[in-house]
């Protein structure tokens, strides 16, 4: 089996020709907190989100209490029936929520919410079992490669097609918060497009969102960035996050950028007809002369603006030529006032 190219989210085409699709990632940015989740993921989409995205976790399911993370992972932690209530309230508002399991018990669990794609994070993207086991839910599988090289990435592709899935995306990511811009590498994203015949995105942790614009300018198809309703709030997220200001920035620049980057051949505009004509330089009479005179270089002077027949592109056609008819000084030529030689 091979990956598919453009991978159909909900009626939602992700691929090369396709919008880019963006990714608003609440995470634990609620911080434990059901309503503030509600409201974080409320704000994502209305701010134009294609999907928003949570994460789904017992604690001391997949961290060892001597993680540093431990703490901040129980104090951020839903229980079943809070995350069920944000299912809920997404599901009532045609949001499109999704999640990311950090164990098999939430993976069943997200399973049993029937979302429209379902992510692996970086942290498990050598975690077969897990990626196999998600790749199972028979829905479009996001993989974010942070510390990851491209033999891994091409493992974790494999495990999801071994499971029976054709529709991976990679996400290239840097697994730093926040990723200094030196880190990025956003050149990888066509390496990777190269080797996995599937839709590359990238996983933002930056500062602002100006990086994710020269990541969809590099080809990418998804761009996905942590959301919060403020980035002064304590955790390790909330400072490399878009606040629903910049949610919809991004957006917009992101949608102008992919006006602006086009078809790909070098052709005029058709709105350039205009200048073309006036601006390029047409043939004119360098002195008055009548008919029956041959055309030489010194008797004509390029200048602005051209006509339809009277072009520098005319003028070897006219070289030579006998004027047909009297012309003054400074008067545009047209071929159809010369016989070619």
């Amino acid at each position: 089996m091979r990956a598919n190219p453009v991978v159909d989210i909900a009626g939602r085409k992700v691929g090369d020709g396709c919008p880019c699709y963006v990714i608003a990632e609440v995470g634990i940015n609620h911080e434990g907190d059901p309503v503030l989740a509600k409201e974080m993921i409320a704000a994502a989409w209305e701010a134009g989100a294609d999907a928003v995205k949570i994460q789904s976790f017992v604690t001391r399911d997949f961290l060892h209490p001597s993680h540093p993370g431990y703490q901040y992972d129980i104090d951020a932690e839903l229980t079943r029936d809070q995350e069920r209530q944000l299912w809920d309230f997404a599901r009532a508002r045609g949001i499109n929520l999704f999640s990311t399991p950090e164990e098999h018990g939430s993976l069943e669990f997200i399973r049993g919410q029937n979302p429209n794609l379902v992510k692996i994070a970086a942290m498990d993207f050598n975690y077969q079992e897990l990626v196999s086991a998600a790749a199972g839910l028979m829905k479009p599988i996001i993989l974010s490669s942070g510390m990851s090289g491209l033999e891994e990435t091409l493992s974790a592709v494999r495990w999801v097609l071994e499971a029976g899935n054709p529709d991976p995306v990679v996400l290239h990511c840097v697994s730093l918060y926040p990723a200094p811009c030196e880190t990025l590498n956003l050149r990888a994203i066509a390496q990777l497009k190269q080797a996995l015949g599937c839709p590359v995105g990238f996983s933002d942790h930056t500062l602002g969102i100006h990086l994710p614009l020269a990541a969809v300018a590099l080809g990418a198809n998804v761009v996905e960035k942590h959301f919060t309703l403020d980035k002064n709030m304590p955790g390790p997220d909330h400072k490399c996050s878009m606040d629903p200001s910049d949610l919809r920035e991004m957006i917009r620049q992101i949608r102008e950028l992919e006006q602006a980057l086009g078809h790909g051949r070098k052709e005029p505009d058709p709105a350039e007809a205009g200048p073309r004509t006036f601006k390029r330089r047409g043939i004119y009479s360098a002195r008055a002369m009548k008919a029956g005179e041959r055309l030489a270089r010194a008797d004509v002077t390029f200048m602005a603006p051209s006509r339809p027949g009277c072009t520098l592109e005319d003028w070897p056609v006219m070289r030579g030529g006998l004027l047909k008819r009297d012309v003054a000084a400074a008067e545009a030529l047209l071929l159809s006032d010369v016989v070619p030689a």
